[in-house]
């Protein structure tokens, strides 16, 4: 059998080449997804051979794509800029028979019509400019100068809310509120773009929540002043915004000091900030003091801000409490609160907030706002110290209960009994706690102690403890709130509820199904030898919360 020729092995070698490297024709893979194009009754589908409505890619060179409409049986070029990763722009021929890349595109003339594209479901990115402002507008009838119109800062720094003001001698100016989302943000040339979602209202779809703007930034005031020209489209494109002058609707925005700060540069005390991070009990929050001790954050987890609390005004400091006046704000809500925080131990502190926000700061902490007997407290901790246990000795544990509801974590600890066989507290190490299970198989149940202080009246008291071992789904941390309190033969009675969030105030040991219970019998103090029983009977009602963490 004769050999195939060399020439002829060449000619199909390069033939299998020149099909691998036409049929490798892909979209950048960042692209796909689905995108809103104004006029598009439905979401464009992007993937690594085919845009939606265009066809499939043949061919490319640069951002320059031969696609092939195979349901019209025809060839266009598409120019596509990516200008942010939610943002594309392109301009595209006719379809028309097949020809070279180069052929096609060169049908493509400057003012030909230039189609955005943005993606749907995008992340927020940061807004280029920072309220607050104010500022004015105009929607083709004259400018709206009096009242000035507002944009003040959201939580996050991708939202900022718009306040129009209407202006009596100017038509076409009405009294609203729009929350822009900014989505994409870029420079061609000298010229800056912007494009966002407008929240408001009016706008019901798609169409009327996409916006593009231009912006130009200004220096006055020997460059102590900034302000903004921004001109807004007036639908859901780009297309002839090339001035910040010139728009649908055009504002000029001037930088302002926010109306809640104060020249006296209000401060968080050393006490609250020399630590820059604290955590719920449940680690379900976590609050952020700034550098510069003015700001608080608080987070539901690293990237989602709840609320963000400003220092407004200090109106009374001790040496272990602090009231403040603060301005906060929630999304794009905010008004003034009453903060009052207390300093339990140097890695402890507690928190009361009034429940209304004011307009206005004189109001935020008048009595029908703060009523601080009734408020809850939230409790906050950062690295956790260990500290000696109170109420040192040996506890017999007796006459165990559990709740209806039970839970994992009731499961996971109460086995065998049911019950805890004994307590001893600061016997063996002084910061420590240890419960002892009546099954000889059950390990020892351990939790250290971080700290404890006393209510005004010295007849609470509250322990911040953590278990030395624990299971994925138990708790961080606990507070045992113990009550005290003698009966009418002078017995001393201590009821103690474990918590695993806050130290709650007002708790009701053994009038609620939430907590698990069981008596506890003073046996004898830690140095005690024999462990015999003590002269003075004390009784403990010791309930463990059901509250877990998932």
């Amino acid at each position: 059998m004769s050999s195939v020729p060399s020439s002829l092995m060449w000619l199909v070698f390069q033939w299998i080449i020149a099909r691998t490297v036409l049929g490798a024709c892909n979209f950048p893979a960042a692209w796909s997804g689905r995108w809103f194009q104004s006029g598009v009754q439905h979401y464009l589908l992007i993937n690594s051979t085919t845009i939606e409505t265009k066809g499939n890619c043949e061919g490319h060179e640069g951002d320059k794509f031969l696609v092939e409409d195979k349901f019209e049986n025809c060839f266009r070029c598409v120019v596509i800029h990516e200008k942010h990763p939610n943002v594309l722009q392109y301009k595209e021929t006719y379809c028309d028979s097949r020809q070279s890349l180069d052929t096609l595109c060169s049908e493509i003339t400057g003012d030909a019509p230039l189609f955005s594209m943005f993606r749907y479901d995008a992340a927020p990115t940061s807004c280029p400019f920072r309220p607050p402002f104010v500022f004015t507008y105009n929607r083709g009838s004259g400018d709206c100068r009096y009242p000035v119109s507002r944009a003040d800062a959201c939580t996050e720094d991708s939202r900022l809310l718009l306040r129009y003001q209407a202006c009596p001698d100017v038509l076409n100016s009405e009294s609203t509120v729009e929350e822009l989302v900014c989505l994409a943000w870029w420079k061609d040339g000298s010229t800056k773009y912007l494009v966002g979602q407008l929240q408001h209202k009016m706008a019901t779809s798609d169409e009327d929540r996409y916006r593009c703007f231009v912006y130009e930034m200004k220096y006055s005031n020997h460059g102590k002043g900034i302000s903004y020209d921004v001109a807004q489209s007036g639908d859901a494109t780009c297309s002839g915004l090339l001035s910040p002058t010139e728009g649908s609707r055009t504002m000029k925005l001037t930088k302002v000091e926010a109306h809640h700060h104060m020249a006296t540069n209000c401060r968080f005390p050393p006490w609250l900030t020399e630590h820059h991070q604290w955590h719920t009990l449940d680690h379900s929050k976590t609050f952020h003091f700034s550098p510069r001790n003015a700001t608080l954050k608080i987070n539901l987890n690293p990237s989602k801000i709840e609320l963000k609390a400003v220092c407004h005004s200090l109106e009374q400091s001790i040496d272990s409490q602090v009231v403040i006046i603060a301005h906060i704000t929630t999304g794009c809500q905010s008004g003034y609160v009453c903060l009052i925080f207390y300093r339990r131990e140097g890695h402890v502190i507690e928190l009361q907030q009034s429940t209304n926000r004011t307009q206005y700061p004189e109001d935020a902490c008048k009595h029908h706002h703060y009523m601080t007997q009734v408020l809850p407290f939230t409790t906050l901790i950062t690295t956790p110290k260990l500290l000696q246990c109170p109420f040192a000795g040996h506890y017999i544990v007796s006459e165990g209960n559990l709740p209806r509801a039970s839970t994992q974590h009731v499961k996971d600890t109460v086995k065998c009994s049911q019950q805890y066989h004994a307590l001893s507290v600061g016997c063996n190490t002084i910061n420590k706690m240890e419960f002892h299970s009546q099954c000889d198989t059950e390990e020892v149940s351990a939790y250290s102690c971080h700290g404890d202080w006393s209510d005004s009246n010295a007849s609470t008291r509250y322990l911040i403890a953590s278990p030395v071992s624990r299971k994925s789904v138990g708790a961080r941390r606990y507070c045992f709130v113990i009550y005290s309190s003698t009966d009418s033969n002078q017995i001393t009675l201590m009821q103690v509820a474990s918590v695993t969030d806050s130290c709650h105030r007002h708790v009701q040991p053994g009038l609620s199904e939430q907590y698990w219970s069981f008596n506890i019998t003073h046996h004898g103090d830690c140095g005690d030898s024999g462990c015999r029983r003590s002269s003075i009977f004390s009784t403990l009602l010791v309930l463990a919360s059901l509250y877990v963490i998932r």
